[in-house]
């Protein structure tokens, strides 16, 4: 079966054509038949002039991460006849977020700089490092270990597409392995770092991190453990932590989001003041949330107990709950 691929092309040094277009070529496939294999058949038999990564060719590696009709994938084991039956089409792009190169080849140093950025190796303490790797212990990180680095995760960010400086997932998966290792000493000055601006606070949640990692690494769940073990660690001092605080807030208080006062209290007064000429935008559209007359639900009571069995849990002493 014959199936047309089209393929961005790029190649900033032709003066004839600097500008990136697309490409067909016709490829006989087979059963079985990756992606991969297609682009190495047309490399070979058609176009030595195709730029693109591989390596290994078996999922391990990494390199061959490309965009496969819209979405990040693994080339070296994306089968052709299904995804063609899927999507109907074959179009081979460059992996988004990246600045290509050649062809489909980008610039990964700002995905390297990023994991550089997170410290990746342990930093024990004298205290730390005499600390048991119980199977719990190994469990705990063991998805953020799987991690292979093809950056399909930061291909598909909508944090990282809008801006640059962002952590992005890969680094954010990779720093959760060190900063829940058992013998990790230095934690609290990773959580530390990881809350400034553009760390993990900044990921919108959007999940496509998780939906296209090849392999099941998770990255919006350890973003979601660094999260958590920043505010266990007392680092509240940002809008992330602040919004957290005001939601579980708001609803012991009041048994609902009281949306209104929480910008209040995620940015403080100076900055919501800031935030007008978007609060006006949102009222002409009709999404502009109103401050609730009588906020507090019926039976606010029933929702306070589940705080207090938390704290009760968590060893914490309940606090004088808000009328």
């Amino acid at each position: 079966m014959k199936i047309k691929f089209r393929i961005r092309r790029y190649n900033p040094a032709d003066a004839e054509t600097p500008e990136p277009y697309y490409q067909a070529y016709s490829v006989e496939v087979s059963e079985g038949m990756t992606v991969l294999e297609a682009l190495l058949k047309i490399e070979e038999e058609e176009d030595p002039t195709l730029s693109f990564r591989k390596s290994c060719r078996s999922a391990i590696c990494g390199s061959c991460a490309m965009t496969v009709n819209g979405f990040a994938r693994l080339t070296c084991s994306l089968q052709i006849l299904p995804e063609y039956k899927k999507m109907g089409e074959m179009t081979i792009e460059p992996l988004a977020n990246y600045r290509p190169i050649k062809d489909l080849v980008v610039d990964m140093e700002p995905f390297w700089s990023k994991i550089d950025k997170v410290t990746p190796y342990l930093t024990p303490t004298e205290k730390s490092i005499g600390n048991p790797v119980t199977a719990e212990a190994q469990e705990r990180i063991d998805d953020s270990q799987r991690c292979i680095m093809c950056g399909c995760c930061n291909a598909e960010c909508n944090s990282l597409e809008i801006d640059g400086y962002f952590i992005g997932p890969a680094a954010s998966a990779k720093a959760w392995r060190f900063v829940g290792d058992i013998r990790e000493g230095q934690e609290g000055r990773r959580l530390a770092k990881l809350s400034e601006e553009h760390g993990v606070w900044d990921c919108v949640r959007c999940i496509h991190c998780t939906q296209y990692c090849p392999k099941d690494v998770k990255p919006l769940k350890q973003i979601e453990l660094l999260r958590s073990a920043a505010m266990k660690e007392g680092i509240l001092e940002n809008p992330g932590a602040k919004h957290v605080a005001a939601m579980a807030d708001s609803v012991e208080r009041v048994g609902r989001l009281d949306e209104a006062a929480m910008t209040f209290k995620t940015l403080g007064f100076l900055r919501s003041l800031g935030m007008i000429p978007m609060g006006i935008k949102l009222e002409l559209h009709g999404k502009m949330p109103h401050p609730y007359i009588r906020p507090q639900i019926d039976k606010i009571d029933e929702v306070r107990k589940v705080y207090e069995e938390i704290d009760r849990k968590a060893g914490r002493k309940p606090g004088k709950k808000k009328e």
